[in-house]
């Protein structure tokens, strides 16, 4: 069972969220950003969907290895945009060489919908950068 929570180690972690706080200082970032967004004219929904997808990273947490991927994908497309090539440039070719002709089609797939992921979280991101 190596990995694998138990419900009382959910529980444990949500006991140690409300003790911490975790939920006022959530609701006071919501709220103030709320508010510059309507100030600003902006989306007060836009504001609360960011919010509310960095809590549930916060409380599942992310993988160092699905972060430092974000980050590459992040750096990507900051300095070149949406290429064409982006694949072949986050491929692992140490990795991919050493692969059989089937997990070459495998760790693409995996690798594209990864890309995709990161991609769609890159652009909510700057979506609500901008906007606010």
């Amino acid at each position: 069972m190596d990995g694998i929570k138990s419900l009382k180690d959910y529980a444990k972690e949500a006991k140690k969220r409300l003790k911490s706080s975790f939920w006022q200082e959530y609701k006071l970032r919501v709220d103030e950003e709320t508010k510059k967004a309507e100030e600003n004219g902006t989306n007060k929904s836009k504001v609360v969907e960011y919010y509310q997808s960095k809590a549930a990273v916060s409380i599942r947490g992310v993988k160092a290895e699905d972060e430092e991927f974000y980050q590459r994908v992040k750096r990507l497309l900051d300095t070149y945009g949406d290429v064409s090539d982006a694949l072949g440039r986050l491929t692992n070719l140490d990795e991919y060489n050493k692969l059989s002709y089937d997990a070459k089609q495998r760790y693409m797939l995996e690798l594209s919908a990864k890309y995709r992921k990161a991609k769609e979280r890159y652009y909510k991101e700057q979506n609500y950068e901008k906007s606010v």
